[in-house]
């Protein structure tokens, strides 16, 4: 039998979990580094570089190096590599597939299935976009489970009692709050909030435009705009951003940023923690607000928490903790392997998932409102477009929900049934799931023919939609992880898998070949350096 992993996708490191006697424990490569860089790219000479090595050359190439790739996640954003052009999906099965390979190399045996986590406010999109990227990489992706859940699992109650937990994911490219309940082995999540674009690489950037001010404000020079230039400065925010959570104080150095004329310039500034913690406080009051948003959706104050988890490399900064503390000033407040705790909650889902004696119990969430699109009677009469809800958001999952209708014209022969998720009160400004027809419904008044539309909403965040007539019984389904909705079709993810299989073919060929022996070895020597602190 096939052994089962957890895997953390994060937009700035992965990470790869397994169960041992039922306890989970992070997966390193040879080198003893537990965190992949999330980092995909091509050498000069086309050989594939991932993680710490795709890391090292992305200042240097940027232009054949693939960074935060899960913001992309459900989108049709696209990205070249050499001759070829990826999806989001692709270079993420490229990550997976690693961290599959890693799995395979250290517990000597097969590894088919995992568990993957996303953040618990991803749109069904990028859900089912993380979940095409593992079956490209050659699992079973046996769930889609929620970061700050993930997270929640591994977290031990100190009391027989139930305790209220609140876990405040920020890591590089997301942000999640999430509030649960643990009593005893069982995990129940009571409601959750968050940005799917909010996150350490916004803290980067923001660094990045006051570096190239104070390089202006030196030079009188602007930093040109070209890739490679503006990827060494966001390189050196990175840096200068992870020093400060231990400094004061830090000198940023870029020697030969600009040239003018026949004089180099570089750029020398000391940044200051205070000047960081300014450039970033918008983002953090968003996070405060969303703490907010998900006590009141629980029905709790926050008089009701018992402790506050920090979960995200982000996290590390010390403003963050300073303001949660403040916000909860009542709350304990503590961390727990923010790197590390997501991927290892996965590994103990997956251990529950496939028989293992481990006493977990997990009910999630929701994390968006699902409905159709309808027509409502307002003061101005029956107007059309307004999003009725049949699923709220932070309901219990699985479940299935019913809602009843009615045809709005005379001898109406068809029905549209248009599937949204969103919280807005207006249907298209929320996410298209995607639509379909119900036809020759009897032709009656107005209001006469009654359909009722049925939700199904799995674990993985699947949603099977069904609309029955309920007098002839005309009944249409759709299944949205089959919709048109940008997803990848079954022969598609086949030559998907297929290409990617075959490009670490190619690596390990490229590996054995002499020619390339001194290329490979340097790969080789920079994936054993440190790749620093930041995670997710």
């Amino acid at each position: 039998m096939s052994k089962v992993v957890g895997i953390d996708l994060g937009t700035t490191n992965s990470v790869v979990a397994a169960l041992e006697e039922g306890q989970p424990w992070v997966i390193p490569d040879e080198e003893g580094e537990q965190l992949l860089p999330s980092y995909v790219g091509l050498s000069e000479s086309g050989q594939l570089l991932v993680g710490q090595a795709a890391r090292r050359q992305y200042a240097a190439a940027p232009e054949r190096t693939v960074k935060s790739i899960k913001r992309q996640m459900g989108t049709d954003y696209t990205v070249t590599l050499g001759d070829l052009t990826y999806r989001p999906q692709e270079i993420s099965a490229i990550l997976l597939r690693s961290l599959k390979q890693r799995a395979e190399a250290m517990l000597e045996e097969e590894v088919a299935q995992a568990v993957i986590t996303v953040p618990a406010y991803f749109t069904d999109a990028q859900r089912q976009a993380t979940k095409e990227a593992g079956e490209i990489a050659g699992f079973e992706v046996l769930q889609i489970l929620n970061e700050p859940t993930a997270a929640a699992l591994v977290f031990e109650v100190k009391t027989e009692d139930s305790e209220k937990v609140l876990v405040y994911d920020l890591g590089g490219g997301t942000f999640d709050v999430s509030i649960v309940e643990i009593t005893g082995e069982v995990t129940e999540v009571l409601a959750s909030h968050g940005n799917n674009r909010l996150g350490g690489d916004d803290f980067d950037r923001q660094l990045q435009r006051h570096l190239a001010d104070r390089f202006f404000q030196t030079h009188d020079v602007e930093v040109p705009n070209d890739a490679a230039t503006q990827a060494r400065l966001l390189q050196a925010a990175e840096q200068a951003k992870i020093a400060l959570s231990e400094h004061a104080f830090t000198t940023v150095r870029e020697p030969f940023l600009v040239s003018k004329g026949e004089t180099a310039l570089h750029l020398e500034a000391e940044i200051a923690r205070e000047d960081f913690e300014n450039l970033i406080k918008p983002y953090l009051k968003e996070t405060l607000e969303a703490i907010d948003r998900a006590l009141e959706d629980a029905n709790m104050s926050a008089a009701d928490l018992d402790q506050v988890i920090l979960v995200g490399g982000s996290t590390r900064i010390p403003l963050i903790q300073h303001q949660v503390e403040a916000h909860l000033p009542d709350t304990p407040v503590s961390s727990f392997e923010p790197d590390l705790c997501v991927g290892l909650g996965a590994a103990l889902q997956a251990g529950v998932l496939t028989g293992e004696d481990i006493d977990a119990i997990l009910v999630d969430v929701s994390p968006h409102s699902l409905g159709i699109a309808a027509i409502m009677d307002t003061q101005m009469g029956a107007m059309p477009g307004f999003f009725s809800t049949i699923i709220p958001r932070n309901t219990v999952i699985p479940t299935s929900r019913s809602k009843v209708y009615y045809t709005s014209m005379d001898g109406q022969e068809t029905v549209e049934i248009e599937v949204f998720q969103g919280e807005n009160p207006i249907a298209r400004e929320n996410v298209p799931l995607g639509s379909f027809l119900i036809e020759g419904i009897p032709q009656k008044p107005a209001g006469a023919v009654q359909v009722e539309v049925h939700f199904d909403f799995d674990l993985n965040g699947i949603l099977t939609v069904t609309a029955t007539e309920k007098g002839k019984g005309q009944q249409e389904s759709l299944v949205v992880n089959d919709a048109e909705t940008g997803r990848l079709s079954s022969h598609e993810l086949s030559q998907a898998r297929d290409a990617i299989a075959s490009l670490f073919e190619t690596a390990v060929e490229d590996f054995e070949d002499e020619d390339l022996e001194i290329e490979v070895d340097k790969a080789l020597e920079i994936t054993s350096e440190d790749s620093g602190d930041e995670a997710n």
